[in-house]
């Protein structure tokens, strides 16, 4: 509700629908007046930032200076000013670069993973190909400012496909997924993955045993990466916790990013805590506990020399919880740093700075949930009208799908995972034209290049939701595209 511009709307119009005040736990029970006051104080202070703020020094470290506290304050700053300034610092220092030209084969990619090699010095996954090509440039070359834009050509090896942009779309989208990949330990599955715990199952952390000189330029490559997206509108699908996005940022870490990542560690520190003598510690721990804790890989961590042999005491527990805590929100700040140094190289960081780490996440991957209603905005037909029945049946079919499979399929159409952020222009219209085989048995066929699908009309929405499910699951990489 208060996201948009710093005049509208006014306090008197603010309101909360209730899908916002579930989303928004904490303002449930605060009262309507009291929501007005509080905009109305932000919308105040904001009108007097869009004056000044273009003319503080937003990069300072000095804690006492104006520019230091702005950017701790930065989520009381409004979405739209902030925007103003991200969009005039990208446009200042875009760059159209040279023609880089990326070969990639899929087929080295599958032998990689075929021996076993997941370590960033032996991998052969697109990600490593492409970093190995990409690595020596410039990062004013990678600085292009375009909505939907191409950095380089891609052409894969023994595969047919004109890089019209389609191609291009399909390579970025992999070299991230393979960061998200098991057959490459650049990144590894946080411990709720692991444990299979319900909180951020999904969710990937730069491996901390990968310190090398190679593994931190691939980490800085990823960083790029980011500000690649960023800046061309790519949303490319990293899927990394609060964690990560704050440490990029250089933000203050809490105890809740730590259980966003490994739940079962919080709720030990919990107990460890909540034990109110030691009887009751010494019945809940024994001896068992000693001054280590597992890393993200699983592995022991001796939090003092000679840990694993140094039990915790009731006397030494809030040593022990403190080490644990440090420890585990600071596992991987080399990474972070290296992630932070390249995305920084294509990104002003002192704007980015001002933003929350949710605002960040959307500006690099987008929103993880596919909005049919904000699809259904960007689409048009052509050879049906939008009222046909075998469009109807079409997004009904799409409405049936989980999230994965919504995602899979705007990566089938348009060689991408996600949907472009809200509020800004769309690289292109997502177009439904009608497929020339009027049979049940032919499958949609999609050109990612132009974000175009040729849908058959069916016979049924049976028969309509069997083959776009078909053509998702096995029309991605090259198959049924075009």
């Amino acid at each position: 509700a208060v996201g948009g511009g710093v005049s509208s709307p006014t306090p008197a119009d603010l309101t909360l629908t209730n899908r916002e005040r579930q989303r928004l736990q904490h303002l449930r029970g605060v009262p309507a007046r009291s929501l007005q006051v509080r905009y109305a104080l932000l919308r105040n202070m904001n009108r007097r930032l869009r004056k000044v703020l273009p003319l503080v020094d937003l990069g300072t470290n000095l804690p006492w200076r104006t520019g230091y506290r702005l950017r701790v304050l930065g989520h009381c700053i409004l979405h739209d000013l902030k925007m103003a300034l991200l969009e005039e610092a990208l446009s200042k220092t875009a760059s159209f670069g040279k023609n880089i030209s990326l070969t990639l084969d899929h087929s080295r990619k599958l032998l990689s993973a075929d021996r076993g090699e997941r370590d960033p010095a032996t991998s052969q996954c697109v990600f490593a190909q492409a970093f190995h090509q990409l690595k020596d440039r410039s990062p004013e070359q990678l600085r292009l400012t375009e909505p939907g834009g191409r950095l380089f050509s891609v052409h894969f090896a023994n595969e047919d496909g004109i890089d019209a942009g389609g191609v291009y779309r399909d390579a970025v989208n992999e070299m991230v997924e393979d960061l998200h990949s098991p057959d490459f330990d650049l990144f590894v599955l946080c411990p709720n993955g692991v444990h299979h715990v319900n909180t951020n199952t999904d969710k990937f952390l730069p491996n901390p045993k990968r310190t090398s000189p190679l593994a931190m330029q691939m980490f800085e490559f990823v960083g790029r990466l980011m500000g690649i997206s960023l800046r061309t509108r790519a949303t490319l699908p990293f899927n990394l916790p609060s964690l990560v996005w704050k440490g990029i940022l250089a933000q203050p870490l809490e105890l809740s990013d730590l259980e966003a990542t490994d739940r079962i560690t919080v709720q030990c520190l919990q107990a460890i805590w909540e034990t109110v003598d030691e009887p009751h510690f010494d019945e809940a721990f024994g001896s068992a506990l000693t001054f280590t804790i597992n890393d993200v890989n699983g592995d022991v961590v001796e939090l003092v020399p000679g840990g694993g042999v140094v039990p915790v005491t009731y006397a030494t527990r809030l040593d022990y919880a403190r080490r644990v805590e440090e420890y585990k929100l600071h596992e991987v700040d080399m990474q972070l740093e290296a992630m932070r140094r390249g995305l920084g190289s294509v990104v002003p960081l002192t704007i980015l700075q001002l933003f929350t780490w949710a605002q960040l996440e959307v500006l690099v991957a987008g929103e993880p949930d596919i909005d049919l209603e904000y699809l259904r905005e960007h689409t048009e037909c052509k050879g049906y009208r939008s009222t046909d029945e075998t469009v109807a049946w079409f997004w009904r079919a799409l409405e049936s799908f989980d999230m994965q499979e919504k995602s899979l399929f705007v990566r089938f159409v348009w060689g991408r995972s996600r949907l472009p952020p809200r509020g800004k222009p769309w690289p292109q219209t997502f177009k439904i034209t009608k497929h020339p085989a009027n049979s049940d048995a032919a499958l949609p066929v999609t050109h990612t290049c132009f974000n175009q699908l040729e849908l058959p009309a069916y016979s049924s929405f049976e028969v309509m939701r069997e083959r776009l499910l078909t053509a998702i699951q096995f029309g991605t990489g090259g198959v049924l595209q075009s």
